[in-house]
C-alpha cells in the first residue's frame, strides 16, 4: 500500500470516530477465526470506534478475552440447525445494535449478518471474512456444503470479503462467489509474544523430561482428520529410522489418548511423541522447537500456528495446502499433502542442518512474518477495509 493509499484511509478514519462496528461470529471457541478475531479487538482503539461481537452458538473460552478488549459480547444460543426463534433473536439484536457497520466471521456469521441486517432493516455495510480453503466440496458436511452455496448466492451482496489466503479466494469464487468482492488479508502474528528465547530449548526439554541433544520437531493443533497429524507421526517414525535423535511434540487438544498416540504406539515409537494437551503457555514453549510441523491434508487456508512458530524463529516444513508455501517463502520447506515420506525428507532437511543454520533459517523465517504477516499489519489492513466500505456508503447517501 502507498504512502497516499495510508493518507487516504487515514483521514476517512478522521471522519468515523465512535464509529460502531457488530461482529458476528459462529462461536468463540479456539479456532483460526476466534482467535483472530480476539486478537483483532485487543489491538483497536475503542475510542475511535466501539466494537460487540454477537456469537450465535453459546460463547466459548475466547470470550474472556473479547470481554478484556472492552467489546460487547451478546449470544443468542442458536442450534446448529436455525430455529425461527434463533433469526428473530438474530434479527432483534442487530436492530438493537444499530451498528454503522457488520463484520462476518466465518460462513455462519457471514450469512447472519447479511440476512440479519436486510430482515433488520439496517442497511450498514457487511464486510465477510473467509478463514477456510475448499479443495472438493464433497469433503465439507453436508450442512456446510448447503451454507457455502447459500453464501454463493448472498456474496454479491457483501461490501467486501476479506479472505485470509489467496487460495482461499480462488476456491470459493469457483464455487460462486462474488470475484469483485475480493480482498485478501492474510492472518498476522504478534511478533511481540510470538518471539526467539535462547534458553526456551532447554527449558522445554526440561519440562517433557528430554535429553538436551534431542531435537524436537514441534506441532500445535486440535485433532481433526483434515490436520493428517497421523501423517507426521509417520513421517517421524520414517525419520528415526534414518538415524535422526529426534522427538515428536502434539500441543493441542485430542492427542493424549487419541490417533496421534495409537498411531505411536503402533508404529513402536510411544517413546518418542509428547503429547502434553492443551498448553495455555505456547508462546513460551515454541521458540523450544528446533523445527515446526504443518502436515495438513486439506481446509488449512493461512495456519496461525506455522506463522506463530516461524516468529519464535523456528523454521517449518509445511504441505502444500492453502497459503503454506507464501508463507515459509525460502524460509522453510514445502512438501506435498498426505505424504509421509516427503513429510518425512523435509524435516531431514532442516533436522540435518548444523545448529547455526538452523537458527539462521529461524531468524530468516521472523523477518518474513515481521515484513509480510504481522499483527499490526491485519489491523492495519482491516481498519482501512473498513473505511473504504464507509466511504462508499456514504458517497451513496450523498
Amino acid at each position: 500500500m502507498n504512502a497516499s493509499s495510508w493518507r487516504s484511509a487515514a483521514d476517512s478514519w478522521e471522519a468515523c470516530v465512535h464509529t460502531s462496528v457488530l461482529h458476528t461470529i459462529t462461536s468463540l471457541d479456539v479456532g483460526g477465526a476466534q482467535v483472530m478475531l480476539a486478537r483483532f479487538l485487543g489491538r483497536i482503539d475503542q475510542n475511535r470506534f466501539s466494537s460487540s461481537v454477537l456469537s450465535l452458538l453459546s460463547p466459548g473460552p475466547l470470550a474472556a478475552q473479547v470481554k478484556h478488549a472492552n467489546s460487547g459480547l451478546v449470544s443468542i444460543s442458536m442450534t446448529e440447525r436455525p430455529r425461527p426463534r434463533d433469526v428473530f433473536r438474530l434479527t432483534r439484536s442487530i436492530s438493537r445494535a444499530a451498528p454503522d457497520l457488520l463484520h462476518g466471521w466465518m460462513y455462519h456469521g457471514n450469512v447472519a449478518a447479511t440476512l440479519g441486517s436486510v430482515l433488520g432493516l439496517n442497511f450498514s455495510p457487511v464486510i465477510w471474512s473467509i478463514h477456510h480453503t475448499v479443495r472438493d466440496l464433497a469433503d465439507e458436511k453436508p450442512l456446510t456444503r448447503q451454507l457455502i452455496r447459500l453464501s454463493a448466492r448472498l456474496s454479491s451482496r457483501a461490501s467486501a470479503i476479506s479472505y485470509c489466503s489467496r487460495v482461499a479466494a480462488d476456491d470459493h469464487e469457483r464455487l460462486g462467489f462474488d470475484p469483485r468482492r475480493r480482498v485478501v488479508i492474510p492472518n498476522g502474528t504478534d511478533c511481540d509474544q510470538f518471539s526467539p528465547a535462547a534458553d526456551a530449548g532447554a527449558k522445554l526439554r526440561h519440562l517433557f523430561g528430554l535429553p538436551p541433544e534431542r531435537l524436537i520437531i514441534g506441532h500445535v493443533a486440535r485433532f481433526h482428520p483434515m490436520k493428517d497429524q497421523i501423517s507426521l507421526v509417520r513421517a517421524i517414525s520414517r525419520v528415526l529410522a534414518q538415524g535422526y535423535d529426534v522427538q515428536g511434540v502434539f500441543i493441542g487438544e485430542g492427542h493424549a489418548d487419541g490417533p496421534v498416540r495409537r498411531a505411536a504406539r503402533d508404529l513402536g515409537i510411544d517413546d518418542r511423541i509428547t503429547t502434553p494437551g492443551i498448553r495455555g503457555d505456547v508462546a513460551d514453549l515454541m521458540p523450544g522447537f528446533d523445527v515446526y510441523a504443518l502436515c495438513s491434508a486439506w481446509g488449512e487456508a493461512f495456519s496461525l500456528a506455522a506463522g506463530e512458530a516461524m516468529a519464535s524463529g523456528v523454521p517449518a516444513v509445511v504441505t502444500a495446502v492453502g497459503d503454506s508455501g507464501w508463507l515459509v517463502g525460502d524460509s522453510g520447506v514445502v512438501v506435498p499433502p498426505r505424504d509421509s515420506e516427503a513429510l518425512a525428507a523435509g524435516l531431514i532437511r532442516l533436522v540435518c542442518l548444523e545448529p547455526a543454520q538452523r537458527r539462521a533459517l529461524g531468524q530468516q523465517a521472523r523477518r518474513r512474518v515481521m515484513e509480510n504477516f504481522s499483527l499490526s499489519l491485519y489491523v492495519d489492513r482491516h481498519l482501512e477495509l473498513y473505511a473504504t466500505a464507509l466511504g462508499r456508503r456514504r458517497h451513496i447517501s450523498s
